[in-house]
């Protein structure tokens, strides 16, 4: 794996489309600072403090294709480039196989610290994504 990009698979015995209703109409129970709609164009933000100050990252969706595709670019106000975000959702033997990737690392000055706070972040986020999902 290169530092430009990561990726981190999980698998879910929910089915696809519970997946799907989690990672986007229900995602205010497990993600409530992530701000999106699940159609190309629509704006996302995600917000939060940091030493007191609250931060933001904004972007937009680049790919939607329901129950399986959902993607979008995203950029904290430092940053001089975007990082694309991809999560996939396909059938697994049992539930649904959920794999999310982040690219564009190399793109940032300390783009190896990011990916690695990231790598960390989503693991998190995966995690309650499946909760969310099982419910």
């Amino acid at each position: 794996m290169s530092d430009d990009r990561l990726s981190l698979t999980v698998t879910s015995e929910a089915s696809i489309a519970a997946v799907w209703f989690a990672l986007t109409d229900g995602r205010n129970s497990w993600w409530p600072e992530l701000s999106l709609r699940p159609e190309v164009g629509a704006a996302v933000r995600e917000t939060w403090t940091e030493g007191g100050q609250e931060r933001y990252a904004d972007g937009h969706v680049t790919e939607a294709a329901p129950p399986n595709t959902l993607g979008f670019v995203w950029q904290q106000a430092a940053w001089p480039a975007s990082l694309h975000v991809r999560f996939d959702i396909k059938q697994a033997r049992r539930g649904s196989l959920v794999t999310l990737s982040e690219a564009g690392f190399a793109q940032l000055p300390d783009g190896s610290v990011v990916r690695s706070a990231h790598e960390d972040g989503w693991a998190f986020h995966l995690t309650n994504l499946l909760a969310a999902a099982s419910r």
